[in-house]
């Protein structure tokens, strides 16, 4: 959202015409306009919530009003960092200590074990969807979502102002969480602001749903977080923020690599170009009893901020019925690659 002071704060990359009434409540009414539409069980904000360089000296305030939507409708929500969320009065790690305290706020600031698991960076946690009331499923893991800090800028000599990535500590965490909700058979999701250096490979239209119109910036160092993904084979997809004007979703390995698309008007983004958020949606099967069962497909599509709220680009990420054969052949191409 790259939020700023609400309505002082003027708009960033949008027609000429609109310049005069744009500022930060066009993203209020852009979410609160989605919500409305989409009814959600969770909203995910996927970092650069709020923007620093020394826009917003009181970022307590900001936050308040860039996280209003979601409060104000009574839904869960989370909320990871990105690379600018820190560059305002509050460390990373006070800020998800704040916004873990805020109203209906489901984010951590790290798991509860990482006084055992030593782990780097703020905002690392993992949310379990449970089955529905009265359903075999029951008090057990449907979906898992994996939420993680990606840090801002590599903070090693030779890699001035380069993006982070995902340290081994992380890695390892992921791991050890994935294997004790192994028995669950679950989907899992991860959410990240950085994108991973694979996100950069892709650049025919062929390749993916939705449009790349800028490169990926991603961190210079490929810490091997996308093979640990592979090797573990619970993760379906990987949503990221970040670059602004990628909107597209594309697979390799069986995991999807999806951009969220930028829905701040403070941000930059391109005229003309309607700004947009993703929606993700878990469908559960129903058993031969007439209960709901276990996660059967996850489904993505885009909302857009025009005069019509269209809907675009739905496509199907996982089904319980994919293939597994055709997704081992991929793993073991690309783990040769690597």
């Amino acid at each position: 959202m790259h939020y700023g002071f609400g309505k002082e704060t003027p708009c960033t990359d949008v027609l000429l015409e609109e310049r005069p009434y744009c500022s930060d409540l066009n993203t209020t009414s852009f979410l609160q306009r989605t919500i409305a539409s989409e009814k959600p069980d969770l909203i995910v904000f996927s970092g650069d919530n709020v923007f620093g360089l020394c826009e917003t000296s009181d970022v307590a305030k900001t936050m308040k009003m860039a996280f209003a939507p979601a409060i104000e409708s009574g839904i869960p929500w989370v909320a990871i960092l990105g690379n600018h969320d820190q560059e305002g009065d509050m460390t990373r790690e006070t800020l998800m200590k704040y916004i873990s305290k805020m109203p209906n706020s489901l984010s951590q600031v790290n798991p509860p074990d990482a006084w055992v698991h030593k782990i780097d960076g703020f905002g690392n946690y993992n949310l379990i969807v449970e089955g529905p009331f009265g359903s075999p499923l029951f008090f057990k893991s449907i979906l898992n979502l994996y939420l993680l800090d990606g840090g801002d800028y590599v903070k090693l000599d030779g890699f001035s102002f380069k993006y982070d990535y995902v340290k081994t500590s992380q890695q390892n965490w992921y791991e050890h969480t994935s294997k004790w909700l192994e028995n669950s058979s679950a989907p899992g999701l991860v959410f990240l602001h950085i994108p991973m250096p694979e996100f950069a490979q892709f650049t025919k239209p062929t390749e993916m749903t939705g449009v790349r119109q800028e490169p990926t910036c991603s961190p210079p160092i490929n810490s091997g977080f996308f093979t640990k993904l592979v090797e573990r084979g619970d993760v379906k997809a990987v949503f990221s923020g970040h670059d602004h004007i990628n909107d597209f979703c594309a697979q390799i390995n069986g995991i999807n690599l999806c951009y969220a698309g930028g829905a701040g008007y403070h941000g930059y983004g391109m005229p003309g170009w309607a700004r947009r958020v993703r929606v993700v949606e878990a469908q559960l099967e129903k058993t031969i009893y007439g209960r709901w069962g276990a996660v059967d497909t996850i489904k993505t599509w885009k909302r857009l901020d025009d005069r019509n709220h269209s809907l675009i680009d739905t496509q199907l990420l996982w089904s319980k019925n994919m293939k597994a054969e055709l997704n081992y052949h991929f793993t073991c191409s690309m783990i040769k690659q690597h």
